[in-house]
């Protein structure tokens, strides 16, 4: 056949127009059919013409699944899971429920979920500091801002797809340990309870592979059975998986409480004098203010940062000098 010549749909029979041709294993398939094939299908190419037939026919059956479907329970934001807790059934949509025709969600049995975990995706962007000509330079070791992405990313049991991701926050989150960042991991937490998993945290990016505190970037974090980050000695010092903090969007009372995920530092007063206390990333800092003089008397290089410091912390990271 020619590059020009006339294509036919091999699932619905139709002409298929001009950059309307969806290619798959052993034949070809229309736009129109294309658009009725799960928004998890990722693997059309490689698929038969019987088995888009197949798929076809689920996915036509699901409709009356759908009509079925009642949620009692609904998390997330822009994109959400709608839980049906009496049948033990989920949907992931950005359409509310009574819009779902066109777009016809595949309705899963919760039972159906292997895995889930949570990807926190880590960007940067460098700090500048303008020198005597008005110029952009960096800082010395450089300083940047860090932004994450966070997305639940599910393995699943099913004829038609394998797995699929869930996006979070619609605008990447500013800062480690933020009150944007605590929010998103709470909620992650609250789906996976919500849907009986346990779950990983994978952390994505990060300088030298490690970020604040001297916690690991690229690795995994395993969750506990609550769906709370079990503790790894990390940034936090503590086990994170409290529920005490406020709901989505609403302010948090840090003032002098502990806050939401149990660390110490964050949000508590200090005691007697700064020096006596351990610091935001779990580090005994030096017993009295004599010690710590002692301790500052000279320069040193610290071993995770690379930073240059005359105190006893680095400027940098907040590794205690070694």
């Amino acid at each position: 056949m020619g590059l020009f010549d006339k294509k036919f749909c091999d699932i619905c029979g139709e002409k298929i127009g001009m950059l309307g041709n969806r290619k798959l294993e052993d034949g070809n398939m229309c736009k129109d059919c294309a658009k009725k094939l799960s928004p998890f299908c990722d693997d059309r190419r490689h698929s038969t013409i019987e088995q888009m037939k197949v798929h076809l026919q689920y996915r036509e059956e699901n409709k009356a699944v759908l009509r079925a479907f009642s949620p009692t329970l609904t998390l997330g934001e822009d994109k959400k899971i709608y839980i049906d807790q009496m049948k033990g059934n989920f949907v992931v949509s950005r359409n509310r429920p009574g819009s779902w025709d066109e777009e016809n969600p595949d309705v899963m049995p919760i039972s159906s979920i292997t895995s889930c975990g949570l990807d926190i995706d880590e960007d940067r962007d460098e700090i500048y500091m303008k020198n005597g000509q008005g110029q952009n330079v960096s800082y010395n070791p450089p300083r940047y801002n860090f932004y994450y992405n966070f997305k639940l990313k599910f393995l699943v049991s099913n004829p038609y797809f394998d797995d699929f991701e869930v996006r979070l926050n619609n605008f990447r989150v500013e800062g480690m340990g933020s009150m944007e960042y605590n929010r998103y991991q709470k909620m992650a937490m609250d789906i996976m309870n919500a849907l009986g998993v346990n779950g990983n945290v994978n952390m994505n990016g990060g300088m030298n592979n490690m970020g604040m505190g001297g916690m690991p970037m690229g690795g995994a974090m395993p969750m506990n059975n609550m769906g709370g980050f079990a503790s790894q000695g990390n940034m936090y010092g503590q086990q994170m998986g409290g529920y005490q903090q406020a709901p989505y969007g609403q302010p948090q009372n840090m003032g002098y409480q502990q806050n939401p995920y149990g660390q110490q530092g964050y949000g508590q007063p200090m005691q007697n004098n700064m020096y006596n206390q351990q610091n935001a990333y779990g580090q005994q800092a030096p017993q009295n203010n004599a010690a710590f003089a002692q301790a500052a008397s000279a320069t040193w290089v610290c071993d995770c940062c690379g930073n240059t410091n005359e105190g006893a912390f680095c400027t940098g990271c907040g590794n205690r000098r070694g």
